[in-house]
């Protein structure tokens, strides 16, 4: 056999130290720099986890307080609306508002008493007062306009400048309404312009007599009261029938005959919203 040189031993030996290594480094080196990113991450992770906990605890007091102010607004809010009622408590409540104020209920109808929708709406900020003061403004130089063209003894620049200011103003009148026509229309979806609450609404018609004074007090006094609404009425002269006749109890013009709603009783239809809360 023969032996090795001192070359090829040293080659063999530089081989030996490079498998050496690299199978080390593989092994060895690589996977313990991956184990120790994972138990980093894993660290950094458990200190925020621990931060948050901490800033949670240390927040009890003030989350306790903040909950407690938010279930007693809560509870002032929902004292001022009464809870569900049947149509026999809607019945009682506006018969008994209605003769608070002098009004004789003749006829009511309960038409609906469940959840329903109310519509919010959001502010109208629209620029009515800067658009009145340019359309007027406008209006002025159209007038001076007007006026210096009529009257010979004006000057030309004068009538020339009148015209330019009154242009100018169209302008500006026509941009502003074209500005407003684009809002209206942003504003005109339902989805933009109210947003649907849910909540528990009894519809109430009802027929009263009475004198448009009272009916005047009740409307002030229902304005008030964050219960209930009235969508809509009607005013007409009171009709009573005597046997198989009908005669209207109203006085009448003397020239036209045309019947004064202000003078004694009137009959009233009107629609109630009465707003509930489930407490």
């Amino acid at each position: 056999m023969k032996k090795l040189t001192k070359r090829e031993k040293l080659l063999i030996y530089l081989l030996a130290c490079f498998l050496i290594g690299f199978f080390g480094i593989y092994f060895v080196v690589l996977p313990s720099v991956q184990g120790f990113q994972v138990v980093n991450d894993q660290a950094a992770e458990a200190q925020f986890t621990k931060e948050s906990m901490e800033m949670a605890i240390e927040a009890i007091p003030t989350t306790m307080q903040e909950k407690a102010q938010a279930q007693a607004n809560l509870t002032s809010s929902k004292a001022v609306y009464p809870q569900q009622l049947a149509n026999e408590g809607l019945d009682m409540l506006l018969t008994q508002l209605c003769l608070d104020y002098s009004l004789a209920p003749k006829v009511l109808s309960v038409a609906s008493n469940g959840v329903g929708e109310v519509l919010t709406f959001i502010p109208y900020t629209s620029e009515d007062a800067a658009s009145a003061v340019v359309g007027s403004t406008g209006t002025t130089s159209t007038t001076t306009a007007t006026s210096s063209s009529e009257d010979s003894t004006t000057s030309t620049t004068t009538a020339d400048s009148s015209e330019t200011t009154a242009t100018e103003t169209t302008e500006s009148s026509e941009t502003t309404e074209a500005t407003e026509a684009t809002e209206t229309t942003d504003t005109g979806d339902g989805t933009e312009t109210g947003v649907a609450v849910q909540t528990l609404i009894g519809v109430v018609n009802m027929e009263v007599t009475g004198t448009q004074a009272n009916f005047y007090r009740l409307l002030d006094a229902v304005a008030a009261r964050p219960d209930m609404i009235i969508t809509a009425f009607e005013i007409r002269p009171e009709t009573t029938t005597t046997g198989s006749t009908s005669s209207t109890s109203t006085t009448s013009a003397a020239a036209a005959g045309i019947a004064k709603l202000d003078s004694g009783k009137v009959a009233i239809n009107v629609t109630f919203e009465v707003y509930m809360m489930a407490k």
